[in-house]
């Protein structure tokens, strides 16, 4: 677990404490194994496209209603994302979804913010904000980037490649699910859900992480275009639902602690558990884990039915099924390691059972003593 050590940079292993909450105390969940047919790599050129990524993330992102310190944070971490979600793409695609998940997790950091209508630093409110984001998305879509926008030039940016590299198709269906996902993070900040039961929050948990979206790029890590045949292929489209499902619900698990210690809403798949079926910490964990489990099975499921019917033999359809599967992998191998969501980088090894600690500085691994005491 040590490989991803190598190449970081100062500062890209740690994040600062969440002192927001300075009078919550530490928690302990138990984990079981976690996908367990599910083996994450790194792309081999990681080190070198993370660089020159983050290098264009201190040119372009310093917009963001963020301190320089949470700015440098956020971003060091997110870097790993793409690394270990799309291992296997071309180095100039890879690149391309290096910045756009870069992006984009930034935004998630302003946006999370601005929750319960709080104005920012500097008088560049609320409002001001949303209606940034929603220019920058529209208008650099359409091929009208208004570049005076700080918000449409870095966007615009992030768009060049991705437009140049897909189909003109592709393009409107990845431009269309991430306006869709403003959409939604305006409403969850305006209007969050009241007491939703777990289906009821995972429909809009959906829209909010962007999971559709995440889906698209697999096409285009891949190079591949098979949005008509989902639709036609009830096995191809439930890989990709499985999938999606899946990540979320990783997500918010090793999202919780970030969630807790924060000081602001906690609307979380932990907590909709809890207070939707009455269960403590430990079973609201269980009860997640078991969820992912049924998700983990039913993408195998479906992963295995395309590749013995019909679909199996196309080149374009295995590219992509294993481009979804090395993005489920990867995106657990994030989100139980990053320090975006730890405090500090964890190793940890999500297909081994656990028990962590969640602190407001850190989650900590806990040893066999510790355990024991």
């Amino acid at each position: 677990m040590d490989d991803i050590l190598e190449t970081r940079a100062p500062g890209q292993d740690r994040c600062p404490p969440l002192a927001a909450v300075p009078q919550a105390e530490p928690v302990t969940v138990r984990l079981p194994p976690l996908g367990r047919g599910l083996v994450a790599t790194r792309h081999p050129q990681a080190a070198e496209v993370s660089a020159r990524v983050l290098e264009w993330a201190d040119r372009h992102l310093t917009f963001l209603p963020l301190s320089e310190e949470d700015l440098r944070y956020s971003l060091r971490p997110v870097v790993l994302f793409p690394e270990w979600a799309y291992p296997s793409a071309p180095v100039e695609r890879f690149a391309d979804l290096s910045a756009f998940t870069t992006y984009f997790f930034a935004i998630d950091d302003a946006l999370d913010n601005l929750r319960g209508g709080e104005g920012c630093d500097e008088g560049f409110g609320h409002g001001e904000l949303i209606r940034s984001a929603v220019d920058a998305c529209v208008r650099a879509h359409h091929g009208e980037p208004d570049l005076t926008s700080p918000w449409v030039a870095a966007y615009a940016d992030v768009l060049d490649g991705v437009r140049r590299r897909m189909t003109p198709e592709q393009y409107t269906r990845l431009t269309s699910v991430c306006e869709e996902w403003f959409d939604a993070c305006v409403r969850a900040l305006d209007a969050p859900l009241k007491d939703p039961d777990l289906e009821t929050y995972l429909a809009d948990r959906l829209l909010t992480a962007a999971a559709e979206a995440a889906v698209g790029l697999v096409e285009y890590a891949t190079a591949t275009d098979v949005a008509g045949l989902r639709r036609s292929d009830a096995d191809l489209e439930a890989v990709c639902r499985a999938s999606r499902r899946f990540g979320v619900l990783v997500n918010d698990l090793f999202s919780y602690r970030r969630d807790l210690f924060s000081g602001g809403p906690v609307v979380n798949a932990v907590t909709v558990l809890r207070q939707s079926e009455g269960l403590g910490l430990q079973g609201a964990v269980d009860r997640l884990c078991e969820e992912l489990d049924a998700a983990e099975a039913a993408l195998h499921t479906a992963h295995d039915k395309v590749l013995a019917g019909p679909l199996g033999a196309r080149p374009d359809v295995r590219a992509f099924v294993k481009g979804i599967l090395e993005m489920t992998a990867g995106n657990l191998r994030f989100s139980a390691t990053t320090p975006r969501y730890h405090g500090a980088r964890l190793g940890l090894d999500p297909r081994e059972g656990s028990i962590l600690r969640l602190t407001a500085e850190r989650t900590v691994v806990l040893s066999v003593e510790e355990r024991a005491g």
